[in-house]
């Protein structure tokens, strides 16, 4: 299991460097980690701006770190994939720095979505959500989907898959909770809710003691429905359109370690057709199942 050496989440401004700080970045450069990943990692770690962005660059010979996005949504040129300049680099179609929120385009190819469907169907359930009291797994009316959960690297697809998004996100491969593929057939949502957990719920904050706080949320789309289905962030007024092998990335836990609200989203109802989408969350720390 890989020890994540960078400083705790909520250490503002820091700005030092150490041997703990160069071996994890040799170690994710040498893994194919690009500039932009590892500077927003640092970020996510509180680290200065100006100073996560020369360490990148002189740990990866000079070369230039990406900057961070600016305060106002902007727009990234959508590349082809014979632009990418680096493995695992997915361009970005927006962003928006806060709430943080990223969507990738093409981030798995169709081949890869009709596999995770394939491999999700002879296992769907019905979706359970944490009971905030007991930390119990229970089925409510305002989640109406179908899922099959899978763990971490169990198929050879699911471990390349969970490479690629360590990569695009910074975070760590051994801090994300294995992927669950959900379905929603017509009429199918799951009502606005949070990610992260209350630490003063009971139920929630066992969750807490097997990797810390969930950090953000990776959103696949698998299909592209025939109308509907679309995750909505109502606190901003922001609807993000699924489409086949996209995905949307959205982070919630700030630098000063509080949890940004503004991250509070929906699956809206799925009008024609049907759903499937496969979720990813992250912690702060390396995760194990709760037992």
């Amino acid at each position: 299991m890989t020890t994540d050496t960078r400083p705790a989440v909520g250490s503002p401004g820091y700005a030092t460097s150490s041997p703990e700080l160069e071996r994890w970045l040799a170690r994710h450069i040498a893994e194919g980690f690009g500039a932009e990943s590892l500077v927003l990692s640092m970020l996510r770690s509180g680290y200065d701006a100006a100073f996560a962005r020369t360490a990148v660059a002189t740990a990866m010979g000079h070369r230039p770190a990406a900057a961070p996005a600016t305060p106002a949504a902007t727009r990234a040129p959508v590349a082809s994939p014979a632009k990418r300049q680096a493995p695992g680099e997915v361009p970005v179609l927006f962003s928006l720095q806060a709430p943080a929120i990223r969507l990738y385009h093409q981030l798995l190819s169709d081949a890869e979505c009709d596999a995770l469907v394939d491999l999700a169907r002879g296992r769907l359930a019905r979706s359970p959500v944490v009971n905030p009291d007991t930390g119990d797994e229970n089925l409510i009316d305002a989640r109406t989907s179908m899922g099959a959960m899978f763990q971490v690297g169990e198929h050879a697809l699911l471990e390349r898959i969970e490479t690629r998004i360590a990569t695009v996100t910074g975070v760590p491969a051994d801090h994300g909770e294995g992927l669950q593929i959900l379905n929603y057939k017509p009429g199918g949502e799951y009502q606005p809710h949070f990610d992260f957990f209350n630490p003063k719920r009971p139920g929630e904050a066992r969750q807490l003691r097997v990797g810390g706080q969930r950090i953000a949320t990776l959103v696949i789309y698998l299909n592209t429905p025939q109308a509907g289905g679309a995750t909505a962030f109502p606190r901003i007024g922001l609807e993000v359109a699924p489409v086949k092998g996209n995905a949307v990335y959205f982070s919630y836990l700030l630098p000063d370690g509080t949890l940004d609200e503004r991250t509070l989203h929906a699956g809206l109802p799925v009008q024609a057709g049907e759903k499937w989408i496969a979720t990813k969350w992250l912690r702060e720390h390396p995760y194990r199942a709760v037992g």
